[in-house]
């Protein structure tokens, strides 16, 4: 299957919105892009701090008007960090560790975007290269925190519907 992208440039990469709590392009984006041997780079892998356990500073942070960081979806959502924490204690590492290594266990074409803003958080980061996930850690993961479970969406309404990724 041939692209109109590829007829003018072989496309090697695709960047989106990839996580844990954000597995929408498992079912239909991520087949063709290895059937077309295209690799990922994968932003928003820590879901904009949800899955980190960072949560809104004030109305100057954008994530404060978020669905999954508004309200009860964030009283629920906190459930499943504190889930993922338990997990990642099993593994000796952080909750940010565990959901970047999760990402970087989904496949070796899957490059991992970490938007650290500090020192600190690049090195918690990086040490998500040290957690080795088995495929059974991996079905532990999924199961415990299934996409279903996540209180809101990415983004408001308005926002989802004009998601290349989301149609």
């Amino acid at each position: 299957m041939r692209s109109r992208g590829e007829a003018l440039h072989p496309i090697a990469d695709l960047q989106i919105e990839y996580s844990l709590v954000s597995r929408g392009p498992e079912a239909r984006i991520f087949p063709v892009l290895s059937e077309l041997d295209i690799g990922v780079t994968a932003y928003g892998v820590l879901s904009r701090g949800l899955l980190s356990g960072s949560k809104p500073t004030g109305k100057t942070d954008f994530r404060a008007y978020l669905p999954r960081f508004a309200g009860q979806n964030l009283e629920r959502n906190q459930k499943l960090v504190d889930t993922l924490q338990k997990i990642a204690a099993e593994k000796r590492a952080t909750a940010s560790q565990l959901a970047i290594a999760w990402v970087l266990a989904k496949g070796s074409t899957i490059v991992p975007v970490v938007g650290a803003r500090t020192r600190k958080q690049l090195e918690e980061s990086l040490g998500a290269l040290d957690v080795v996930l088995s495929p059974a850690d991996i079905a532990r993961i999924e199961d415990t925190i299934p996409p279903s479970a996540v209180a809101g969406t990415r983004y408001d309404e308005h926002q989802m519907k004009i998601l290349d990724s989301e149609r």
